[in-house]
C-alpha cells in the first residue's frame, strides 16, 4: 500500500513537471516570436535572413502617393537587388510604338538596424534615396520613401519577377 502511494505521487510529480516545462516553452516561444517582427507589416518570423529576402529581381505591382493610387500599368518598373551590394532599376514604357527607358544603378545597404534601405548612385558617398522598409518577405517587398522637399510619402510594393 505504501509503495503504491509513492508510485502514484511520482506519476503526479512527473505530469506536473512536464506541464510546467511545456508551459515555460510555450511562454518563451511566444516572447521570441513576437520580438522577431522587425517591420510593421512584415512576417513575425522568417528562416531566411533579411539579406536573403531582399536580394531578388523585383517588379513593381503597386504604387501610391500619400495613400492615393498612382500605379501606371503602362510602365514596367524592375528592381534588381544583388547580394554583392549592387542594385539596378529600370522603368520602361511604350510611347507611340517606341520603347522608352530610364535606368539607374549603384550600391545598396541596410541602415538603422536594417529598417532603412539606402541606395547610392555609383560614385556618391551619401545615399541618393532612402526607403523605410515596411514589409520584407521573400514574396513581397514594401518600401516607403518620404520626400521632405514636398512632404509626400511614396509607397512601392514589389513582387518577384
Amino acid at each position: 500500500m505504501f509503495v503504491l502511494k509513492i508510485d502514484v505521487c511520482l506519476v503526479h510529480l512527473k505530469k506536473n513537471l512536464i506541464m510546467r516545462i511545456a508551459f515555460a516553452a510555450l511562454f518563451i516561444s511566444t516572447l521570441f516570436l513576437s520580438a522577431c517582427n522587425k517591420y510593421s507589416e512584415g512576417p513575425n518570423f522568417s528562416a531566411l535572413t533579411r539579406k536573403a529576402r531582399i536580394c531578388n529581381d523585383w517588379e513593381l505591382t503597386a504604387y501610391s502617393v500619400d495613400g492615393d493610387n498612382a500605379f501606371d500599368a503602362s510602365n514596367t518598373t524592375k528592381l534588381s537587388i544583388d547580394k554583392d551590394g549592387t542594385y539596378s532599376i529600370s522603368v520602361t514604357s511604350n510611347e507611340l510604338g517606341q520603347i522608352q527607358g530610364e535606368y539607374s544603378n549603384g550600391r545598396w545597404e541596410f541602415a538603422d538596424k536594417d529598417e532603412v534601405l539606402y541606395f547610392y548612385e555609383d560614385s556618391t558617398a551619401k545615399p541618393t534615396r532612402e526607403f523605410s522598409i515596411r514589409e520584407l518577405r521573400n514574396k513581397q517587398l514594401v518600401i516607403v520613401e518620404d520626400l521632405f522637399q514636398t512632404g509626400e510619402s511614396h509607397r512601392f510594393t514589389y513582387q518577384p519577377q
